[in-house]
């Protein structure tokens, strides 16, 4: 069953048809900063299919800058929603939803230990359709909280990682964790503990076997040289190994089938790496890459690992944004010189990219991209753009509608897992599929040597979403697969049973 899943992913970097609409501003002049990245976090699609973004600007009141939220539910964008009232500068929302629609914005501002932050956080309850006040979360005199980011499972549980420079000298810190669950924090716990330098700009993701996988940037071999650590959480809430994937820092997470894909930075030898990179105005020279694993491995053995993306090691590269659409897995990157960045794609695979493709000319200065999937494998792209100016710049909005250009032949599948859940399971599970257009369909469940040990569903279904359940009383606790079949393809996703 491995070896299919891989022939599968090997069929994923085709080329992309330039599908993308028209640029749309969002939040025009007024908006000092936006945070995009890293990790698809500040936008995010429910399970209504309506598309939630935030960010922090000063649009109400000069050089104070606010946590604010839109949504885009039709054809065009809300007014926005200011959920924060620090009025010492608050920064770096990141954002959770669950699939009854309830959202967690957590951010860091000022406001209690200038020129410390702290984190806050706000609830959106989606029965009432109303904000809750933004509390303080963490607060602790002289602390440095930084980067935090949030993950939601189905059921409402939220994961919530970030830098933490308790009981170290300012620019110090250690990853810290908590979660929320029954209208509550956990208390937080350390999960890195190395006691030098810096762990930063974490990103991290939910698969669909309940696993959480986390990356940050770790200076501690070297100051100011900084390497990708990775670390898992498995289904039970135990915290694996730290690993050094090398030097560089994490972007993005997308999962494609059974693989993770990780888009992050590599710094060349002899080039200076530092947080620099970050900065959308910097001209640190790095290049984009990404690996790839297969998620149920227990040896967690890369198949892929730092594949160049990037085109022109003489140019300069900022964001990468990954995410999983209809027909395979697409990464958008920024790359140029001197402030004036061109937007590429491309997609990828665990046999290479496709020929990168540019998005848009360089007429201006791109800084920070994101990317986020529709409820039919369509994308989401949003990001910073100005045209003659560094101080200020536009939140642009672009859709691609996927799967290519007219008569294109490119394999796509006709059915699309979105979820399975609860995985892991000691009952029956439900599997959310989205169908793209009226046909037959065939459900599975094999084992992991590639036996076919249950049948789900055999017939027709309408084009749309659908739900189904997985009976498991004949299974065993063990890992397995459930794959459906449309359309002449196939697409698979991993179950396992715990009794």
């Amino acid at each position: 069953m491995k070896r299919v899943i891989l022939v599968i992913v090997l069929l994923a970097a085709v080329v992309f048809a330039h599908r993308w609409s028209e640029p749309e501003v969002v939040v025009g002049t007024d908006a000092m900063e936006f945070t995009c990245g890293p990790g698809k976090n500040s936008q995010l699609v429910g399970p209504d299919g309506t598309l939630h973004l935030v960010y922090f600007s000063d649009q109400d009141e000069p050089d104070n800058r606010e946590i604010y939220y839109v949504e885009k539910s039709g054809v065009s964008w809300s007014e926005p929603v200011r959920i924060s009232n620090g009025e010492k500068n608050s920064h770096g929302p990141t954002m959770a939803i669950d699939d009854q629609g309830n959202i967690t914005v957590v951010w860091y501002d000022y406001r209690i230990n200038h020129p410390y932050p702290d984190l806050f956080y706000a609830r959106y309850d989606a029965s009432s359709k109303t904000w809750s006040e933004d509390l303080p979360f963490v607060v602790i005199p002289g602390n440095n909280c930084l980067h935090p980011v949030a993950v939601a499972e189905p059921g409402g549980k939220v994961h919530l990682v970030w830098g933490d420079g308790r009981d170290e000298p300012y620019g110090r810190n250690e990853l810290y964790y908590t979660y929320w669950e029954n209208g509550q924090w956990a208390p937080e716990v350390p999960i890195t503990n190395v006691g030098v330098r810096i762990r930063a700009i974490p990103t991290m993701s939910l698969d669909g076997l309940g696993q959480l996988h986390l990356f940050w940037a770790d200076s501690r071999i070297q100051r100011d040289e900084y390497f990708i650590y990775y670390m898992k959480m498995s289904s039970d809430g135990t915290w694996g190994d730290e690993v050094n994937l090398g030097s560089g820092g994490p972007q993005d997470i997308a999962f494609f089938e059974n693989m993770l894909f990780l888009s992050h930075f590599y710094v060349p030898e002899g080039e200076e790496f530092s947080m620099g990179i970050m900065d959308p105005d910097s001209d640190v020279n790095a290049q984009i890459r990404y690996s790839v694993k297969d998620i149920s491995d227990p040896d967690d053995v890369w198949l892929l690992l730092g594949h160049k993306v990037s085109i022109d090691d003489d140019r300069n590269t900022k964001q990468a944004a990954i995410e999983t659409a209809w027909n395979g897995v697409r990464l958008v990157w920024l790359e140029g010189q001197c402030r004036r960045y061109n937007l590429y794609q491309a997609t990828v695979g665990l046999n290479g990219i496709s020929v990168p493709e540019i998005i848009s000319p360089i007429i201006g200065s791109h800084a920070m991209v994101s990317l986020s999937a529709g409820p039919e494998g369509d994308l989401n792209m949003i990001y910073l753009y100005t045209e003659d100016k560094w101080e200020t710049r536009d939140i642009y909005y672009r859709h691609d509608a996927v799967p290519g250009r007219p008569g294109d032949d490119s394999p796509v599948p006709a059915a699309r897992i979105t979820a399975v859940y609860p995985n892991p399971t000691s009952g029956d599970a439900v599997l959310h599929l989205d169908i793209q257009s009226t046909g037959d369909l065939e459900v599975a469940v094999y084992d992991t040597a590639g036996r076919r040990v249950g049948t789900v569903f055999r017939g027709t279904l309408t084009a749309g979403r659908h739900e189904l359940v997985v009976e498991t009383g004949g299974l065993r606790s063990g890992a397995y697969f459930i794959q459906a079949t449309a359309g002449g393809r196939s697409v698979s996703t991993p179950l396992v049973v715990t009794r």
